[in-house]
């Protein structure tokens, strides 16, 4: 029935982008898959920089970047050596510290950036070189072991775990990263050879049971430790795409019961805030991608799923799906309730394969998306922005002015601030078609250039962004007409247009009454409020000129009306400081 329903809904979710979600890439360092692609320290920064701009115009609003693929470094560390990638060789120093530079490029584009940690894997084929520190196949034989050419850490030792917690710490304290991402947290297969190590530590308690205990007690101690001393700090995982088999077709390489992966008992226990299941497959084929994608959705246990896109199997080596593929799996993801989506690999995105990235930006990610917020790290919304207000230089540029909300009761105020506009009040903020202006930060004010003058009610609405993503009530105003039904009038009644306008501070205002009778001509702001009365008495038949003067009054657009027997008219006009 769920199936069912989804295929009925989802044209209704084909281009209703939610306006909060997770949009996360996989940006890839092991063998310079992604990048660095260029040598030396300024060509690295310059790609890095291009690489964001990309996520940036895409919409992306996080990088998972790799920042420990095999026991080497993004950066410098008192532990493990510098990554290999960066100069080509292990251990050397590449004149600059390209997590901090993500970190800050990233950052100044509203891009999160989680660290991506290979966790148990640590290196390839043979030995690796001598460096300073050295790698941990060299600096701990103890804790490695080769499985199938490859190095891994055994995670039944428990100075691993110690191992760990302290290399994941250093960072966690020096870095002002958004939050850590787990890959290879599992064993490699049942095969792996740690008999020696579960004789000595498995007391008896089952061997499939006591390997899944060694990776939860690592991530327990992890997640403690990090919150501890970063309440806002996220944690994450990408675990195998299927947790347990739960079909005929729905079947394949299990993280609980191959890898000891397991994965739901960490959200379960609330030790993880997040999950980005490696979901590769297609919708079409077993294991289904949307079946996958609902047993993972429905089980997060109040955590977030962003399930795993395998954007790389656009490649006609690798399945040579279509962009199209892709694009159903956004759509399935969102109709079941996922909080977002985590792509892999960065590649296919910067090169717009297949027209992958033009089709997302003119469809599915054709607006920008708020980072979800966490209710169990900040459930408290900051204060609405104060003091809004709209001027205008001339007819068609308005400028809109808010002031920074006092702090809420814990502590938060505005981080940045989005901007709505609408033809009604309140502004439906929900709605992200509405939005004009995302993420204003360090700022209180914009200018607005609209298209042509406006001839209906205009509002416009500002809510601020704590550091939680936690989104305010909105602040209004607004451009507001009254609309008259007009009667039928002498050809030698008029009002004309003030002159000077723009003015400053008076203008003069002619108008002609083709009868006599009780004349008032007054002066309203944009909200309606009564400004100024100019005229208030009986006048006779006749051609009038009176003065404005609007000294006491703050730049911006008012409108006159004038109200004689049956005439009524109003025009607008500009007072400029």
């Amino acid at each position: 029935m769920k199936k069912l329903l989804l295929l009925l809904l989802l044209p209704l979710y084909l281009f209703a982008q939610p306006k909060e979600e997770v949009r996360a890439v996989w940006l890839t360092t092991v063998y310079n898959l992604d990048w660095p692609k260029t040598s030396g320290a300024t060509n690295q920064m310059n790609e890095l920089k291009g690489v964001l701009d990309k996520f940036k115009a895409a919409n992306i609003n996080t990088v998972m970047f790799q920042v420990r693929a095999r026991g080497d470094l993004m950066y410098p560390s008192a532990i493990e050596p510098w990554s290999k990638v960066l100069t080509g060789n292990l251990g050397q120093n590449p004149g600059y510290d390209p997590l901090q530079f993500i970190i800050d490029e990233a950052h100044a584009r509203g891009i999160e950036v989680h660290a991506w940690w290979n966790v148990y894997k640590v290196y390839g084929t043979g030995t690796p070189p001598g460096s300073n520190p050295q790698h941990i196949v060299l600096a701990h034989p103890e804790l490695v072991k080769l499985y199938a050419n490859e190095w891994w850490l055994d995670p039944g030792k428990p100075e691993t775990k110690t191992y760990l917690l302290n290399l994941a710490m250093e960072m966690v304290r020096k870095y002002n990263v958004d939050g850590i991402h787990f890959d290879f947290i599992r064993y490699p297969n049942p095969d792996f050879n740690d008999d020696a190590t579960y004789a000595q530590y498995g007391n008896g308690v089952n061997k499939a049971d006591w390997r899944r205990n060694n990776i939860t007690q690592f991530v327990y101690a992890l997640y403690d430790s990090v919150t501890n001393l970063k309440p806002m700090f996220k944690v994450g995982s990408a675990p195998i795409g299927i947790y347990k088999k739960l079909s005929n077709c729905l079947t394949g390489f299990l993280g609980y019961e191959q890898v000891y992966q397991d994965s739901r008992r960490w959200i379960l226990a609330k030790k993880h805030d997040y999950l980005s299941p490696q979901i590769y497959w297609d919708i079409n084929s077993c294991p289904r991608y949307d079946s996958l994608a609902i047993d993972w959705i429905n089980n997060r246990f109040g955590r977030h799923i962003y399930a795993a896109n395998a954007i790389y199997r656009l490649a006609p080596n690798d399945g040579n799906w279509s962009v199209s593929e892709i694009m159903a799996q956004i759509d399935s993801a969102r109709g079941y309730g996922g909080q977002g989506q985590t792509f892999y690999r960065a590649q296919y995105l910067l090169e717009n394969y297949k027209s992958l990235t033009t089709t997302l930006q003119a469809g599915r990610y054709k607006y920008p998306a708020n980072i979800p917020s966490m209710s169990w790290k900040d459930g408290i919304k900051p204060l609405a922005p104060e003091n809004i207000s709209l001027t205008t230089g001339d007819s068609l540029t308005w400028v809109l002015s808010w002031s920074k909300p006092a702090p809420a009761s814990d502590g938060d105020t505005a981080v940045y601030y989005n901007v709505y506009l609408d033809t009604v009040s309140p502004v439906d903020i929900s709605d992200v078609t509405k939005m004009i202006k995302f993420r204003v930060v360090n700022d209180t004010s914009i200018t607005i250039a609209l298209a042509t003058i406006p001839t209906a009610n205009t509002f416009f609405a500002v809510t601020a962004y704590d550091k939680g993503y936690n989104e305010s009530l909105q602040a209004e105003t607004g451009i507001v007409f009254t609309s008259v039904k007009e009667p039928a009038l002498p050809a030698d009644y008029s009002l004309e247009q003030n002159y000077p306008n723009p003015f400053n501070p008076a203008t003069i205002i002619k108008y002609n009454l083709g009868k006599g009778g009780f004349t008032t001509l007054k002066v309203y702001d944009m909200l309606g409020n009564l400004m100024g009365r100019i005229v208030e008495t009986y006048q006779a038949a006749g051609t009038y000129s009176v003065r404005f003067d609007a000294s006491e009054l703050a730049s911006g657009t008012y409108f006159y009306t004038i109200k004689s027997g049956e005439f009524r008219e109003t025009k607008k006009m500009v007072l400029i400081r």
